[in-house]
Order: C-alpha cells, then structure tokens, then sequence
C-alpha cells in the first residue's frame, strides 16, 4: 500500500477536488449530449464548461453525438475558485432547449424536407416548440418536449454531477496513493 505524508493533504485534496469537478462536467455534458435533440450533431458538440469570465470556445465538428472526455475540460481552466457553468453555444441553443418558439427561415426547412432529413420538420413550424409537433405525423422529435426541464430539476443533472465528481475524485486518489 502506498502512503503520502500528511502534509500534502490540502494540495492533495485540491487537487482531487478539480479532477472531481472535471469529471462531473464531462459526465453532465455526455448526458445532455444523449437526452438532448440530435439532428446533425452540431447541438451535441457544442458544450462547454466555462470557469468565471472565461469564454468558450469555437465550435466543434461532429458528424453524429459527440463524445466529451477530459480533453475537453483542461485542467488550467478549473485552478480558479468560483462557479462553473455548462453552456451550449449553438446558434440554435435557444430553440433546442425550448426557452424559444422554434423560428428557423421556411427557405432552411424546405432544404431540410429535400435532404430528407425530417426530424422537426414539417411538424414543428416556425412559433411552435418541440411539444407542439403539428402536421401529418411525418416530423420527429430527437429529444423529448419537456427534455431539458426534465434534465435539470427532474433528477439528471444530480445524478450525473455526483456520479461524475465521485468518479474523478476517486480517480485522482487511487493514483496518489490514498486508500487501500
């Protein structure tokens, strides 16, 4: 069994804390990536978690659900004390999480119908959002419509930052040496 002095508690326990952080806004941003819309993956790829006043960064290329690892939640951006927030940067964040009546151009949706790509397409028109799919049963929702409220007070945004801190801080622990 390995050991460490005493002495280096408080840095150790820092340091766990951040890997702990780390690991939570991976875990909470793959489980928005799979409760959340899926139409061409540029939703999914766009989350990031932000440390105070720090911006986030350019977006992201994905072709399908994106995967978040620890890469994409550097260790630098998390030395600073202060709340961290998951935002997604989409153009259409707004929309996707319903906070917004659904507004994308008639010209855009056409084209969508002609790639036959239907999802929120000819059911869910400009005005409406994902709950008031309309039209003739043709159009599919990649997310359910109360989705993101359901994530966030329903349960799974706690599940995940526990699960995730718990994850990361007995990650950094087994590889400093504490425990059996």
């Amino acid at each position: 069994m390995a050991s460490r002095d005493i002495k280096f508690l408080v840095k150790d326990l820092k340091k766990a804390t951040i890997e702990g952080a780390r690991t939570a806004c991976v875990k909470i941003m793959n489980d928005l990536v799979k409760a959340g819309p899926a139409y061409s993956g540029d939703f999914s790829a766009s989350w990031y978690a932000l440390a105070p006043g720090k911006a986030a960064g350019g977006p992201r290329s994905s072709t399908g659900l994106y995967n978040y690892t620890l890469r994409n939640v550097p260790k630098t951006k998390f030395k600073e004390a202060g709340l961290y927030t998951i935002v997604n940067t989409s153009s259409y964040a707004n929309e996707a999480l319903d906070l917004v009546p659904y507004s994308r151009p008639t010209e855009e949706l056409e084209e969508r119908k002609n790639l036959g790509k239907n999802i929120d397409v000819g059911g869910r028109s400009p005005g409406n959002t994902r709950g008031q799919i309309t039209g003739d049963g043709g159009a599919t929702s990649s997310a359910p419509a109360d989705w993101w409220s359901t994530f966030g007070v329903g349960g799974g945004l706690d599940k995940s930052l526990k699960k995730g801190f718990i994850r990361g801080f007995l990650t950094f622990g087994k590889a400093q040496g504490f425990g059996s």
